[in-house]
């Protein structure tokens, strides 16, 4: 891993822990790891931490196993990570609110692709859809378009 890297797993980490408020032992515990691997980890001592520690701690703390792997360099053919995960892998220098802003065009196609799919997101009332009432409702949702060139 590199500093960066290490830096992002130690963060992902401890702040989902705090979000469950579960102790580094409590985790290890449920993991089936050892509390001091487990620490240790999370400190960033060990600078390549075997995949099935990751996989037990990320399982326990409800993190994916590909967005812990996109976190820390790995990446595996059979799965991908969440689009925030995944850019950040991918461009390491791309600044966060350009990350934000992919996200959000991309999950506006997803929306656009479900509505001409007939899915109103499986809703009861199939004519009425909670995200773009929600939207039309708080305009402030949509970022502004910029122009863009080729």
């Amino acid at each position: 891993m590199t500093p960066d890297q290490t830096v992002k797993l130690i963060n992902l980490l401890k702040a989902r822990r705090s979000e469950l408020h579960l102790s580094v032992n409590e985790v290890a515990r449920r993991a089936d790891v050892d509390p001091g691997t487990a620490w240790r980890i999370e400190q960033g001592q060990i600078g390549k931490p075997r995949a099935e520690s990751l996989i037990a701690i990320g399982s326990v703390l409800g993190i994916s196993a590909m967005d812990l792997f996109a976190t820390v360099g790995w990446l595996t053919a059979d799965e991908l990570p969440s689009l925030g995960a995944y850019l950040d892998a991918k461009y390491p220098n791309l600044p966060e609110p350009v990350s934000k802003h992919i996200e959000h065009h991309v999950e506006q196609i997803l929306h656009a692709y479900s509505h001409s799919t007939g899915d109103r997101h499986h809703t009861d009332t199939p004519s009425t859809c909670p995200w773009c009432t929600d939207h039309q409702r708080h305009p402030s949702h949509q970022p502004k378009e910029q122009p863009h060139e080729p």
